[in-house]
C-alpha cells in the first residue's frame, strides 16, 4: 500500500537504495533509463498519481533511476488492487525518491 513506502525514515530509505558512502544497501533494485520523453520532462511525484501539487522533481532523457517499487494499490482504491502505472524511483541525480510513470523507465 502507498502507505507503507511513506514510512520509510531517510536511514531506511538510503539503505533501500544503495546506502551511502559506497556502502551496499540491502535492496538493490534494477536501474531504468528515462526514455521516451518528446519535449519536456518526466516529473517525479510525491504520491503515485497524477496531480499538478504533487510534482517533486523533473528527470529528463537519458536519467537514471533506481526501481525501489511500484504501487499495485492506490490509496483511493483501498479495498481493491489496481495498478496504477506508476512505480516508485530513486534518483541519484536529484538525490530523492519519488514516483513515475512507468511507461518511460
Amino acid at each position: 500500500m502507498m502507505n507503507a513506502y511513506m514510512k520509510m525514515s531517510n536511514e531506511e530509505l538510503m539503505l533501500a537504495v544503495g546506502g551511502r558512502r559506497g556502502k551496499k544497501g540491502l535492496c538493490e533494485g534494477p536501474i531504468r533509463t528515462v526514455h521516451g520523453l518528446q519535449s519536456g520532462w518526466l516529473a517525479l511525484r510525491s504520491e503515485p498519481r497524477y496531480d499538478y501539487r504533487n510534482e517533486i522533481g523533473q528527470l529528463y532523457n537519458g536519467d537514471e533511476v533506481q526501481i525501489i517499487g511500484n504501487d499495485a494499490m492506490t490509496e483511493h482504491d483501498f479495498d481493491k488492487t489496481e495498478y496504477t502505472g506508476y512505480t516508485w524511483v530513486y534518483s541519484k541525480r536529484l538525490n530523492m525518491s519519488g514516483w513515475v510513470n512507468s511507461r518511460f523507465i
